[in-house]
């Protein structure tokens, strides 16, 4: 079947089962309100700074920037238990929210919404509701599959979609359903004609309004079709852990839009000459690296981790953004460490659940190998391989 998505990506969604001395670390402090981290990050030959964990929406809080430099690495207090990612429970045929939010904002080289073809969004509601407000992109069913007449667009133009993606007001009752086909019987007409041509459409759980409740941003009444007004749309950073972490490009983390929309407090800024966007308004960790073979991550690991975790965990929880400069290496050897400290899951783990929900992800081979090594700092043992990675 044709639905695939950018080198397999979307199979494994619907399955879901240099030198320390070149490097500088910088945490940017806002507000007077930042309390010290509940783990101290490394000894340092300078002063260590605190982790920003209150709200630090604040334009004109104190501002000040705090370099730690060291050569130890830091050990963890304990050694983690393994633990095995949990996934919530979606009734076949269907995909969540978060799930759509980054299909929509997904990259290979170049945001894939930019293809025409990509994918196919049904709006299955009446027209008025669809006038209203639809997903970015969306088009009326009724425009596709005429619940009389069947499909306007013929077969062969269908098949060149990757995604075929339907949606109703609400719903979340499985396929076929007496209470699916009550609740919304346009689209689930439009779901059994498409399959009929060979098709193999899916529905967003909750539909308009789940999303738009999480993502109004990417809702719109403008109808978005050719390929050049494609080319206007906001690309957002992949979301990791659902409304708390996120991870992508130094232009999204410099695009005050997404800042906003996302509700971002905290930053992680892993890119070696790139400044911080906006430095009297959030709280950065500023990593100096390089995306190469000889980079160090000794203590960019647990300290992008510990800052990460300080953040979700402060009252309220803040949203934190990762990002280098695509958004595919060196953002993702931090998030993978964070996910591995805090989580406890393995590195194998961790990285199937990153590319899950962002398909560029690509640490290169150093950065691999160095977090083969964290992960046997923090479990004691090695529990992945460089080839099980690498497949």
């Amino acid at each position: 079947m044709h639905v695939l998505l950018m080198k397999g990506w979307w199979r494994q969604l619907m399955h879901l089962s240099n030198d320390l001395n070149e490097m500088g670390v910088v945490l940017t402090r806002v507000n007077n309100s930042c309390k010290a981290a509940s783990r101290e990050p490394v000894n340092t030959s300078q002063t260590a700074g605190s982790i920003c964990d209150r709200d630090v929406n604040s334009t004109g809080s104190d501002h000040s920037s705090i370099v730690p430099i060291g050569s130890k690495v830091c050990e963890p207090e304990e050694v983690l238990v393994p633990a095995l990612p949990e996934t919530a429970c979606v009734e076949r045929g269907y995909i969540t929210p978060q799930q759509a939010y980054n299909l929509l904002n997904a990259e290979e080289g170049h945001p894939a919404l930019h293809d025409p073809y990509y994918i196919l969004i049904l709006d299955c509601r009446n027209a008025k509701r669809y006038k209203e407000s639809h997903l970015v992109t969306a088009r009326a069913a009724v425009t596709v599959i005429h619940p009389q007449l069947g499909c306007l667009i013929s077969s062969i133009e269908l098949q060149k979609y990757s995604i075929i993606l339907l949606y109703a007001e609400e719903g979340c009752s499985p396929v076929g359903s007496v209470k699916a086909r009550a609740d919304s019987p346009d689209l689930q007409r439009c779901f059994f004609q498409l399959n009929a041509l060979g098709m193999d459409p899916v529905i967003l759980l909750g539909g308009f309004s789940a999303f738009n409740a999480l993502y109004p941003f990417l809702c719109s009444s403008q109808m978005v079709l050719l390929e050049p007004e494609r080319h206007t749309l906001t690309i957002y950073p992949s979301e990791i852990l659902e409304g708390a972490l996120y991870q992508g490009s130094v232009s999204q983390a410099s695009d005050y839009g997404i800042i906003k929309n996302l509700h971002i407090t905290h930053v992680v800024n892993a890119t070696a000459k790139c400044p911080d966007a906006f430095p009297n308004m959030l709280c950065y960790l500023r990593l100096h690296l390089s995306d190469d073979s000889e980079q160090n991550l000794v203590e960019a690991l647990p300290l992008a981790s510990r800052f990460i975790n300080a953040a979700l965990k402060s009252e309220p929880a803040g949203r934190v953004l990762v990002h280098c400069s695509m958004g595919r290496s060196r953002s993702s050897a931090l998030t993978l460490a964070f996910l591995m400290e805090h989580r406890s899951w393995s590195l194998l783990h961790a990285l199937r659940w990153l590319k899950e929900r962002r398909a560029c992800t690509a640490p290169n081979v150093n950065f691999l190998r160095q977090l083969l090594t964290y992960e046997e700092q923090l479990f004691g043992s090695r529990l992945t391989s460089l080839d099980d990675i690498r497949r």
